[in-house]
């Protein structure tokens, strides 16, 4: 009887996202792993991870964090796509053809993106469209990042001819296209100063990747980081300022939509530091996942009916126990809940499983089979983030010791 009622529960439901259908109402974060070769190729530890995500049963699972140019990247054991190394090639050619031909059900993206300011020192070229204390790197010209939209297009084009369903370009978190993005680049040249100028780089490779798979079967989106809680980031007032101002991350959004982006995944913060924790909220700051409900919604509510907003920053709410938010009852206070109400009401349209997805990648399947008891919840303790900070294979420290 439980399983029946779960299947009819809104996180349960069918969704259509341009031209496709996802099974339900979960979606798998992007999360990098660090668990690559050092060329960038997939180890048994990889496979086991997406084999995984592919049996645990959600509508949609967006790849981690792959980089186009190996010789700037966050991580040294980053995966890699290069279209023009024929080995690299052969190499996502037979994975994609074996899960999609084990798992046809999953919709299946993959993250495109490039560190800039954020790439390692220590084993790769640092680069950057504006120099920050703390930061720096080579200063990029025009020409570098027409070459990497260039990439960028290239790659996802490959991606739809060998089975892939589609692509998220990060426009979040700290990476290049938020460097572009942020008020911050106010250095008069192509991608910066005024907001034509910044947009620039997201709408003409959204156009630009939309122009080379012209299909509603492959769909285009993008994870934005609504503001990034840093002085003059993503949806601040000004190159300098703390205020919030989100006039250009809902420009953003709805610029990618006119240009065939169909779908949405909200977070917030960056992958520094002072900003992990809206990003990631943990029990000190249980807060911050109202804020990304809140964002969600918001979003939801500028862009077209039809085009799907995921909602991220969830995992704290977990089975509604321990997120320190205690004058609302545990059975209304967790994430099934939650994504339940919330899709019910129209906020937004899935829910995205990050952190959660390294504690039990089968979430999805047991909560469609009624197996709520079964599922290892995460508890935030941030083990996951520490192992991603130290260049160290990603794992759940709590449920895989």
């Amino acid at each position: 009887m439980k399983q029946d009622n779960n299947l009819s529960m809104p996180l349960s439901r069918t969704l259509k996202i341009g031209g496709l259908e996802a099974k339900n109402r979960f979606c798998i974060q992007p999360m990098e792993c660090g668990n690559g070769d050092l060329k960038g190729g997939f180890t048994k530890d990889t496979l086991r991870r997406y084999e995984d995500l592919f049996r645990g049963g959600a509508g949609v699972v967006v790849m981690e964090s792959v980089t186009l140019q190996y010789e700037s990247r966050a991580r040294e054991h980053q995966l890699l796509l290069d279209v023009e190394d024929l080995h690299n090639r052969k190499m996502w050619e037979s994975f994609v053809k074996e899960m999609k031909a084990k798992y046809p059900d999953p919709i299946f993206i993959v993250q495109l993106n490039h560190s800039g300011e954020l790439s390692d020192t220590a084993f790769s070229k640092r680069v950057c469209v504006k120099p920050r204390k703390d930061w720096g790197g080579e200063l990029l010209d025009s020409a570098y990042v027409d070459k990497t939209i260039e990439k960028f297009a290239e790659a996802a084009k490959f991606l739809y001819e060998i089975g892939c369903d589609g692509v998220d370009l990060k426009f979040c978190h700290g990476y290049l296209g938020t460097q572009i993005l942020r008020p911050y680049n106010d250095r008069i040249w192509k991608y910066g100063g005024s907001w034509e100028n910044r947009s620039r780089f997201a709408f003409d490779m959204c156009e630009k990747v939309s122009k080379a798979v012209n299909t509603s079967k492959f769909l285009i989106g993008a994870k934005v980081s609504l503001y990034e809680g840093m002085a003059g980031g993503q949806g601040h007032a000004g190159a300098d300022s703390e205020q919030l101002n989100l006039e250009e991350t809902f420009a953003l959004c709805r610029g990618l939509e006119e240009r065939g982006a169909s779908f949405f995944i909200e977070t917030l913060g960056n992958a520094e530091t002072a900003d992990w924790q809206l990003m990631c909220p943990n029990k000190n700051t249980s807060e911050n996942v109202y804020r990304h409900m809140a964002m969600a919604q918001n979003l939801k509510r500028g862009l077209r009916p039809e085009t799907t907003v995921i909602c991220g920053g969830l995992s704290l709410l977990a089975e509604g126990r321990f997120n320190e938010n205690h004058q609302i009852s545990a059975e209304k206070n967790g994430l099934l809940h939650w994504g339940n109400y919330c899709i019910e009401k129209g906020s937004f349209d899935m829910i995205a499983l990050g952190r959660q997805s390294f504690a039990d990648p089968f979430l999805p399947k047991k909560y469609l089979e009624g197996i709520e008891k079964d599922i290892n919840w995460c508890l935030c303790c941030d083990g996951c983030g520490g192992l991603l900070a130290q260049q160290k294979p990603v794992e759940c420290v709590i449920y895989n010791k």
